[in-house]
């Protein structure tokens, strides 16, 4: 039993490697920023529209121009956005070999007006002042060679929404470079970049295709010399992913996820499987040894839980009892990833908004 407390351990350093802290960009302070058009990809979005553009309202810091891109919404979204003030565009009918966010991103992108353009998920919402935070932090970060990205802070309402736990996390871990490995890439619900380092990366046109589009504009900024920056969103920029029930939850998550495992890099990816076995092992092991061994492997248990709950308040408000119960959602995570990865290897579709993926 040593040398598997040894293991479980070694798992704790592990996931301090992934993750160490996340940098918020809430204290950041700039004399001045350049004009900003936001864009928003809107697919049947009238629910959370409302929510976005109240918010950027409420910001002593404005955007030039809020464009909302309507992506053959079926719903109110256009009439709604006009009615925020937002000019809507309304989306041409998606080319083959495009998604329908990288569409209409492509398309906002066109039809901006200033130098810097900020693309933003339909589902977020800024919190007081968090426009102008955004802003300052992209202004103070570079000359116009920096692409930076805003993880949301994923806002917990319902308690299966508690599930998302650790593909919240391993989002992080895997993208943020927010641990000792690997660099900041860029989250796919908030991107601000210049229009130059924009054009000169290719855009939305270069990852037309992609599903995960804010991993593959990473790679394609740094080739053509810019560099990536991530900021946590506590304070700043909020998000609801998944609030129509479980199953929107479980297709939100399959769609794409063994994708972005994959693209984290080797090291990252072993490291996470590491990490996360390292915990299965500790909760299966309380029920397998006996004596003083059992209560070794439940101090461990202890010190995985609290772990978690150091991360998972730097990402969301998820509760100390998911963090304590951690094997719940931890295996939730595993079963959903076997799912997206049974699809991507036999080429199974995902149903998403209305879209076969």
């Amino acid at each position: 039993m040593a040398w598997l407390a040894t293991f479980c351990l070694l798992g704790l350093p592990a996931g301090f490697l992934l993750l160490w802290h996340i940098p918020s960009c809430r204290s950041k302070i700039c004399s001045g920023h350049e004009a900003i058009s936001l864009i928003i990809p809107a697919r049947n979005e009238e629910g959370n529209l409302p929510g976005l553009l109240g918010s950027i309202r409420e910001s002593a810091a404005q955007p030039a121009e809020i464009i909302v891109v309507d992506d053959a919404s079926t719903d109110a979204t256009a009439s709604v956005a006009e009615a925020h003030g937002a000019v809507v565009l309304r989306s041409h009918p998606l080319p083959a070999g495009w998604t329908g966010k990288n569409w209409a991103c492509f398309q906002g992108a066109q039809q901006a007006s200033a130098d810097v353009l900020l693309f933003l998920d339909a589902d977020a919402w800024f919190s007081h002042q968090g426009f102008e935070h955004i802003a300052n932090a992209y202004c103070i970060g570079g000359d116009g060679g920096v692409a930076m990205s805003v993880l949301p802070y994923h806002v917990v309402k319902k308690p299966y929404e508690e599930l998302s736990l650790f593909f919240n996390l391993l989002m992080a871990m895997g993208a943020g470079g927010f641990g000792w490995l690997g660099g900041p890439r860029l989250f796919g619900q908030s991107l601000i970049v210049s229009r130059d380092l924009y054009n000169a990366g290719g855009g939305h046109e270069s990852v037309s295709k992609n599903i995960l589009e804010n991993l593959a504009l990473s790679s394609h900024f740094e080739r053509a010399g810019g560099r990536c920056i991530c900021y946590g969103g506590r304070g700043v920029l909020n998000v609801r992913m998944f609030p129509n029930g479980f199953a929107q939850l479980c297709e939100g998550w399959t769609k794409a996820f063994a994708d972005g495992a994959a693209a984290s890099g080797a090291a990252i990816l072993c490291l996470s499987i590491f990490w996360l076995t390292a915990m299965c092992t500790c909760f299966l092991a309380i029920w397998l040894a006996h004596g003083h061994w059992r209560i070794t492997f439940g101090l461990i248990y202890i010190l995985f839980a609290l772990q978690l709950l150091y991360f998972a308040r730097q990402i969301g408000n998820f509760s100390a009892v998911v963090c304590l119960f951690y094997p719940l959602p931890l295996f939730f995570y595993f079963g959903l990833f076997a799912r997206s990865l049974y699809r991507k290897l036999f080429h199974r579709s995902v149903n998403w908004r209305g879209r076969t993926l």
